[in-house]
């Protein structure tokens, strides 16, 4: 078991310039180095400076509620789980497309008909529109007719599948295509929006990348983050997640709310679509802007995988229709949960064409985007190294063409790797808990809200959370309020615009996390046989059976073995004002070998322990919970 212990020799500054010189003077001993605003006397000839924060480098964060360390991507305990991957051949034995496309139109190579055995004279291309019906997200319909095609033809359609014959009817060749074009209702919507609204606007481009950790992202994606850095990417260090997986950490981006507080008010089932729901999307679509939503795994989706995603198009770009015929019509290398191709690209790769004919398309005009990437690094830890080239691409593409001159752009995770060996180490699991996010601003909007960037950098090294993303995106929505003085984000906001000047005794409890995520403790490691770390487990075995009780078709869980425990230890001010223990427990129950990590709660006052927030399971589960399709027993159950 890794131990973090980090010593910091730590003072605090009052600087001064003297002429053309900076002298430092001594202040306090303090937990943090400060540059002090104002003195109360200078040294002669000397004025002092503006305050400023020079990071204590044992920790990302360190203030006086949450201090988080500061880890090596490359430490000598995870490093043997880090290893070059073999590049993805996608469609490997089949043979290059005869068809491909461009922002409006399919381009025919007639020259690699040889290629599937056909002369050209032979040869027959259609295409047949289809669309998504105003139903639900699987519902779609064809075209009954296939416009024939004998060269490179425009298409006024949004999604087509392409078919060619041989001579006979024999059919040698199937793909699918989207095209973005400006949308005359949209456009209409937007123009009778927009004539009462701020001139002043700033498009949002959401680009997220499922399971990666700030680490992780640093490990695997040199050549994204490098071409980040040189256009002064703003990277937020105490980014925590607030829930287990994707779902509870999107949600409060998308909405400002947990998924408890969506129940109550617009999804009381699984059974419910999501329109109802406030969606930030829909706030900006009704201020006059055009707005896209799109993710590259549609079994694996935010809104769809064992729920019923929506009944109505959510936003006036939606990928979905596209990815998924993609994946029916062309086939898929599916690998654990990924379906890593369709076809002969990368199912990254075909939601990156399409998110760049959006952009492409809208250049010009206001627009909200948000786009999900899943199907690569979902799985795998090493994995993200193999898109590192298509996102670089991707950024590089369009910030040469002018694409991204008044966008932000919010580059962004959910969680780190859940799962794997990686797991089973301290740092895998702070990892997990902290996922990347970073902004990239246009120069001119730099310039324009200096004082608002400023405190975006500023809380770089703060605690931050999805609520706070959710508020940021609502301060872009409205750029007159990055001008107006709204004084600090107080401590207790769950919600904060990161655009505000953030709280340094700003607590986990504070931002909305639980105690099982908060990344902000410190441990140290309990021998397995210590009679309170026997006890806690004991504790979440027996918690584990009374949330399977329900489910008949669940085995019944006992305690094989316990992995590792460790005492948290809070900060000086939870210490404080509150008397208890937290202990994080790695047990393997039987039957089914499932490894499941807990955070348990002991209070002072009667030494009960009971589980804080939610159980992890840290390995995979395969079909042994096939018998259930409640989302979270499939964590937990092991069918009879």
């Amino acid at each position: 078991m890794m131990k973090v212990a980090v010593a910091s020799s730590v003072i605090n500054y009052q600087r001064y310039i003297c002429g053309d010189t900076i002298r430092y003077g001594v202040v306090e001993t303090a937990n943090a180095i400060l540059l002090y605003k104002i003195a109360t006397s200078a040294p002669d000839g000397c004025r002092s400076v503006e305050r400023e924060r020079v990071a204590n480098p044992g920790f990302v964060v360190d203030t006086p509620a949450c201090r988080i360390p500061a880890l090596d991507p490359m430490d000598e305990h995870v490093r043997q789980f880090i290893r070059k991957e073999k590049p993805i051949e996608c469609g490997k034995k089949l043979p290059p497309p005869l068809v491909t496309s461009n922002q409006t139109a399919l381009l025919l190579d007639l020259s690699r008909a040889v290629f599937y055995n056909v002369s050209v004279d032979q040869l027959s291309c259609c295409y047949r529109p289809y669309w998504r019906l105003p139903q639900n997200d699987e519902s779609f319909k064809h075209s009954k007719n296939c416009t024939v095609f004998e060269q490179d033809v425009e298409v006024q359609d949004e999604f087509v599948t392409v078919t060619c014959t041989a001579k006979g009817g024999r059919r040698v060749y199937r793909d699918v295509h989207a095209f973005v074009r400006r949308k005359t209702d949209v456009e209409e919507r937007c123009a009778k929006a927009a004539a009462l609204a701020d001139k002043n606007r700033v498009s949002v481009l959401v680009v997220g990348v499922d399971a990666v950790s700030r680490l992780n992202l640093h490990r695997h994606m040199p050549r994204t983050i490098a071409l980040l850095r040189k256009l002064r990417v703003v990277e937020m260090l105490g980014y925590n997640k607030v829930g287990d997986n994707t779902f509870p950490n999107i949600v409060p981006v998308l909405s400002g709310l947990s998924v408890d507080e969506l129940h109550h008010l617009c999804w009381q089932s699984d059974k419910d679509f999501f329109d109802r729901c406030p969606w930030i999307w829909n706030n900006f679509s009704e201020a006059g802007y055009r707005t896209a939503f799109g993710e590259d795994s549609p079994l694996m989706s935010i809104f769809n995988y064992l729920k019923k995603g929506f009944k109505r198009q959510p936003t006036d770009y939606y990928a979905r229709p596209y990815q998924l015929v993609a994946e029916n019509e062309l086939g898929h290398n599916e690998l654990w949960n990924a379906k890593l191709c369709v076809g002969t690209q990368l199912t990254l790769q075909a939601l990156l064409s399409y998110m760049s004919k959006y952009l492409t398309a809208v250049s010009s005009a206001d627009s909200f985007a948000f786009f999900w990437t899943t199907s690569l690094t979902h799985d795998f830890l090493n994995f993200p190294q193999l898109g590192d080239e298509h996102y670089e691409n991707f950024f590089r593409r369009h910030l040469d063409a002018g694409d991204l001159e008044r966008t932000v752009v919010v580059f962004m995770s959910d969680h780190g790797i859940r799962w794997g060996d990686i797991r089973e180490t301290y740092q895998g699991r702070l990892e997990e808990r902290l996922p990347f996010l970073m902004f990239v601003f246009p120069p001119w909007f730099e310039e324009r809200y200096g004082a608002a960037v400023a405190n975006v950098r500023r809380n770089t090294r703060l605690l931050t959370t999805p609520f706070d993303l959710h508020e940021t995106l609502r301060d872009l929505l409205d750029l007159r309020r990055l001008e107006e003085d709204r004084g600090a984000a107080g401590a207790a906001a769950r919600g904060r615009s990161l655009f505000l000047p953030g709280s340094e005794e700003r607590t986990c409890a504070d931002a909305g996390i639980d105690p099982h995520w908060c990344a902000c403790q410190t441990s140290e490691p309990l021998n397995v046989t210590d009679d309170r770390a026997r006890t806690a487990a004991e504790e979440l075995v027996r918690h584990l059976n009374t949330l399977l009780q329900p489910y008949g078709e669940c085995a019944f869980l006992e305690l094989a073995e316990l992995r590792s425990a460790e005492r948290q230890v809070p900060t000086s001010e939870l210490q404080k004002n509150h008397a208890i223990a937290d202990y994080v427990l790695v047990v393997r129950t039987r039957p089914g070998d499932a490894l499941f990590e807990a955070t348990l709660r002991q209070r002072a006052e009667n030494s009960s322990m009971a589980v804080e927030g939610v159980v992890s399971r840290i390995n995979t589960y395969g079909d042994q919970s096939a018998c259930v399709t409640d989302y979270h027993m499939k964590l937990y159950c092991y069918c009879k």
